[in-house]
């Protein structure tokens, strides 16, 4: 069985992230992909990398994503969003599974073994059920969310996560900005997109973490939202 661990975005973690990554989740193929200035971070950070992507430049105002989700919430989506999607591109389509993670998760409980891999089905994103944010024991609404921070699936999975970017807003999808827990966050939005191109979604239900972004533990829109200005 391969897998390959999928990672995106600038370099948050460090060396205790790093091995307790390893320990919980498997020291297998990992990639990243980041915009040109993160690159020095992500080579120096230990973390040992198969390949490392740069993530093409774009005007954010120039996408149909912006018409949209032009808020500081929606633009820090975005780029979430593009890092994933450039490193789902380049990666081989060797893999029998592949495992989109973060470089700030703290791992609690849980651990992605073998034999859980070889019971997964095609087709189907795997997500835990609890957000891995501050509020440990908040659960999202399975009926039209899920949690976008750490998941597992095949190549299709995979396929279909990395269009939700640039394919999700080509149609109208509801008003500018306006993003609650049922319409309009990046959990709800890329829900209704997988939902749309036939992927399932089902529950891990012992992967706990929390973030740990150098000691901040909130979530983002409670301290600062990450936004790039290229």
């Amino acid at each position: 069985m391969k897998v390959a661990i999928l990672l995106a975005g600038p370099y948050r973690g460090n060396e205790s992230i790093i091995q307790n990554h390893n320990n919980i989740i498997g020291n297998y193929d990992t990639y990243t992909s980041c915009l040109s200035h993160y690159k020095d971070d992500w080579l120096n950070s230990g973390w040992q990398l198969k390949n490392l992507f740069e993530t093409p430049k774009i005007n954010f105002y120039e996408t149909n994503w912006s018409n949209y989700r032009n808020n500081e919430a929606g633009q820090c989506g975005f780029w979430q969003f593009w890092n994933l999607k450039n490193v789902i591109d380049n990666t081989p389509d060797v893999y029998d599974w592949y495992i989109k993670s973060r470089c700030d998760l703290n791992f609690t409980n849980g651990n992605i073994t073998e034999e859980l891999l070889s019971n997964l089905k095609p087709n189907t994103l795997y997500c835990p059920k609890l957000r891995g944010v501050y509020f440990l024991t908040q659960h999202w609404d399975f009926d039209i969310s899920l949690n976008d921070q750490f998941f597992i699936g095949d190549r299709n999975v995979m396929n279909v996560v990395s269009n939700f970017v640039t394919n999700y807003y080509n149609k109208n999808r509801h008003e500018l900005n306006y993003a609650t827990e049922q319409m309009g966050s990046n959990e709800t939005c890329l829900r209704e997109f997988l939902n749309e191109n036939g992927i399932t979604i089902d529950i891990l239900d012992d992967i706990l973490y929390h973030k740990d972004h150098n000691g901040e533990r909130r979530p983002s829109g409670q301290y600062n939202f990450f936004l790039e200005t290229i």
